[in-house]
């Protein structure tokens, strides 16, 4: 029987930024003690590789996930950089024609002094080909990926078999989507064959 290989994508837990609806990107604040609690009390499962992003949400989210495999950091796995309007909201900018501009056309613009759509895009690429290589080198079967929800996206538009737009996927903070490739799918870089949400005891804000 083919064993294929699986790959979770999963949110890191929220921030009290993300409780105030800031632009949160490469800001690096931790989880809240609730999401800490959340995590631990989730259904637990084992990886034989954990990659996670280096900013501290999500190292604090895949120590408590997956605390015993082999663990990777990779900025590579970043949120977008919203430069001068990290950890700023809505209301603070929406006055700002640049940002309005920005809304209207988040491919097209960038963030002052942040990273436009295509280089996030071309980061994330880059990540998830080193982590297809150190999972094709090592053999793992099962690994979790501690990310954040604009990687997430990025990621399901490209690789999941039902094919949406980035903002048709919801990620809620806390949670993850497992991608599974039966192994020919894997090496020939197709779709997955199917995906499955990780279990959740229930639903987090922001």
């Amino acid at each position: 029987m083919d064993s294929g290989v699986a790959v979770t994508l999963f949110r890191h837990g929220v921030t009290k930024a993300n409780l105030e609806k800031r632009y949160l990107g490469w800001s690096d604040p931790p989880i809240t003690d609730e999401a800490r609690h959340r995590l631990t009390a989730l259904p637990s499962e084992v990886y034989d590789l954990c990659v996670s992003s280096d900013l501290i949400r999500c190292r604090q989210t895949a120590t408590i996930r997956c605390p015993d495999a082999p663990y990777v950091e990779s900025a590579a796995f970043r949120e977008m950089h919203f430069g001068n309007w990290e950890l700023k909201t809505y209301a603070e900018l929406c006055h700002d024609p640049e940002y309005r501009n920005w809304l209207n056309d988040s491919i097209g613009n960038r963030p002052p002094d942040g990273e436009s759509f295509s280089e996030m895009e071309s980061r994330v690429d880059r990540g998830w080909n080193a982590l297809k290589k150190l999972v094709n080198e090592e053999g793992y079967r099962n690994s979790l990926l501690v990310t954040h929800g604009g990687v997430i996206r990025l990621l399901l538009t490209k690789l999941a078999k039902e094919r949406k737009n980035f903002w048709e996927w919801e990620i809620p903070h806390g949670t993850g989507i497992k991608l599974y490739w039966v192994t020919r799918d894997w090496r020939e870089n197709s779709r997955c064959t199917s995906l499955q949400v990780v279990p959740i005891t229930e639903s987090e804000n922001g």
